[in-house]
């Protein structure tokens, strides 16, 4: 009898349907039980017998599709016993998983391939760490991935020098998210220096632009803030020519909060802009990245209502897609505008679900901002002693951090809710706001400057010093009109 014959037979018998004619005659089981029947009924050795046969047909009849089905193809190649086989088909199809943004799917066959490949198979286990990085770097800590990837990266003097480059960014970028600096962590300092050397020799600016990203990222952390946002910007001017949606989703997204901070308005929609044609309607968790980054811009800009309903919406989403990173981020923008709106109890819950993810998530460079504004929120709802507690617990990762944008912002926030306090200690709060205008000063970051002014004139004030209040009235007014800033106050006295 045919196999076309027997084909008919079963269909006629219920077992199975067909299930696409074009391109090619496909059936399949009606029910999971009887395949699973079938497959049960098979001895282990003709099994893996015709997993070979199914892989090296598919490949065979087309070749055309080898990346769109290289996950089927790694299946029957891992349950024929070929590892080191399915180990390059999985990596494969992690890429393909990732270039259509299905990051939970690339990160399957990513951490199969890297579970089955060869101690030999080094391009292929650096291939899969990579991967494994940009796929899940949202979803959790990492934990031990950055090890593997770098233990991967000591045996990897034959690799391609592109791959190798990529996979010390990735190192860097994960060890920074841990909170690592490199003048204290000598491994991120080595990914730094190796990616940026790699990508000079390589003399390709694409290959430059990942580390040089990154290492703007961290001035603008540190408060260089326009050093990192021209380096960023540069880095971003290249990567945009590579089509990864991931990297132009995550440069876009810190270069458009440093603009915001700078008060460059302008320069951060644009940026904003850019990153979005790249998401477009494909990669989710690379659209909210960049909509928390406008979140951040309408805060900075003084519309505190946009930037919570936003925020809370991109928190949302991130939660429905596990990406919990973002929700770290965009609930840190909440409660800050929910403070902003004088709003602390819609702030706390928020804020206290991004602690608890801060603590399982690679999101330590957050933890400054988010423990600074849950001090101001619990010491406004009456809780004077957690306030102080998340005060010191946020001062003192900024300096660990070098992050003197994040410990600006607390000594502000601990000085304005000091003077709204029901006996308000004038001296404390000035001493904490002379030292956040330094700092903002120092960081040219101006929408908080003119605001922090504000306030500072208001303890110079209660104090008797009006005549140091009011330079300070008149400066803050200057820069609120400069920059065009819409909070109610400036609005009133424009």
């Amino acid at each position: 009898m045919s196999t076309r014959a027997d084909l008919g037979t079963l269909e006629a018998s219920g077992l199975i349907e067909i299930a696409a004619l074009q391109p090619e005659l496909e059936y399949l089981f009606r029910h999971a039980l009887v395949q699973e029947a079938a497959y049960a009924s098979l001895l282990k050795q003709d099994r893996r017998a015709l997993h070979l046969a199914a892989a090296e047909a598919i490949l065979q009849l087309h070749r055309e599709r080898e990346r769109e089905l290289a996950g089927v193809i790694g299946m029957h190649f891992e349950q024929a016993g070929d590892a080191e086989r399915a180990a390059a088909y999985l990596v494969i199809a992690g890429d393909h998983a990732l270039e259509r943004f299905a990051n939970r799917e690339a990160l399957g066959f990513f951490g199969r391939a890297a579970d089955l490949a060869a101690e030999g198979q080094i391009e292929i286990r650096l291939r899969a760490a990579i991967g494994t990085a940009k796929a899940g770097w949202t979803y959790d800590d990492q934990g031990g991935r950055v090890e593997r990837l770098e233990s991967v990266l000591g045996h990897a003097d034959g690799v391609e020098k592109r791959l190798v480059a990529e996979a010390y960014f990735w190192a860097g970028f994960l060890r920074r998210q841990r909170g690592e600096v490199p003048e204290t962590s000598p491994e991120l300092k080595r990914a730094l220096e190796r990616s940026a050397e790699i990508g000079a020799e390589l003399g390709d600016p694409a290959a430059a632009a990942l580390p040089k990203a990154l290492m703007g990222s961290y001035a603008a952390f540190t408060g260089k803030l326009r050093v990192g946002a021209r380096e960023m910007s540069e880095a971003l001017d290249v990567l945009e020519s590579t089509g990864d949606a991931v990297a132009i989703a995550i440069v876009s997204d810190f270069l458009a909060m440093a603009y915001a901070r700078l008060g460059e308005f302008d320069a951060a929609e644009e940026t904003i802009a850019r990153g979005m044609r790249h998401a477009g309607e494909g990669d989710a968790i690379s659209r909210i990245d960049v909509q928390i980054a406008e979140s951040s811009l309408h805060l900075e800009r003084g519309e505190p209502d946009r930037a919570s309903d936003q925020a809370r919406d991109c928190a949302a989403r991130a939660e429905t897609l596990g990406a919990y990173a973002c929700v770290v981020v965009s609930n840190v923008v909440f409660g800050a505008a929910s403070l902003a709106r004088e709003d602390a109890p819609a702030a706390k819950g928020p804020l206290e679900r991004g602690g608890e993810l801060s603590r399982v998530t690679s999101m330590a460079p957050m933890r400054t901002l988010l423990y600074g504004l849950l001090g101001s929120t619990r010491a406004r709802l009456g809780d004077l002693a957690g306030g102080v507690a998340d005060w010191d617990q946020s001062l003192a990762s900024a300096r660990a951090m070098g992050d003197r944008y994040g410990e600006a912002q607390t000594l502000w926030g601990r000085a304005r809710t000091v003077a709204r306090s029901a006996n308000p200690d004038w001296n404390a709060a000035l001493a904490d706001l002379d030292r956040a205008v330094e700092l903002f000063t120092e960081m040219d970051t101006r929408p908080s400057l003119a605001r922090a002014l504000q306030d500072r004139a208001q303890s110079l004030r209660a104090l008797g010093r009006d005549a140091e209040a009011a330079g300070d009235e008149r400066r803050s007014q200057e820069l609120g009109t400069t920059l065009g800033l819409r909070d109610k106050s400036f609005a009133r006295a424009s």
